[in-house]
């Protein structure tokens, strides 16, 4: 079975297939919620790192990508929330292995 240092890399593992797709709202929408899913499974579903990753995506369904644009340049579009996202999880995989 994966350690949860595996499991987090992982999902960072598939943000530049997300990245060159567009991003695609659709397919951010599931990364989201399944690295969210994640989270909550490994740190339990009120931890810092479960809440702290919907503050920087965003909560509810339009937030966390369902159908959220890209818009470049825009500090919640897509693609600054995949950036934030990335850093997060960074930041988590981090004090994972301390």
């Amino acid at each position: 079975m994966a350690s949860p240092k595996e499991k987090i890399q992982s999902r960072l593992e598939m943000l530049p297939w997300l990245r060159g797709r567009g991003p695609v709202s659709y397919d951010y929408g599931q990364w989201v919620d399944a690295t969210h899913h994640l989270l909550i499974t490994l740190f339990g579903e009120e931890s810092s790192q479960a809440k702290g990753f919907l503050e920087v995506v965003g909560e509810g369904a339009e937030a966390r990508g369902w159908g959220l644009p890209l818009a470049p340049g825009d500090p919640w579009g897509m693609q600054a929330r995949l950036d934030r996202a990335e850093e997060y999880l960074r930041g988590v995989l981090a004090s994972t292995e301390g």
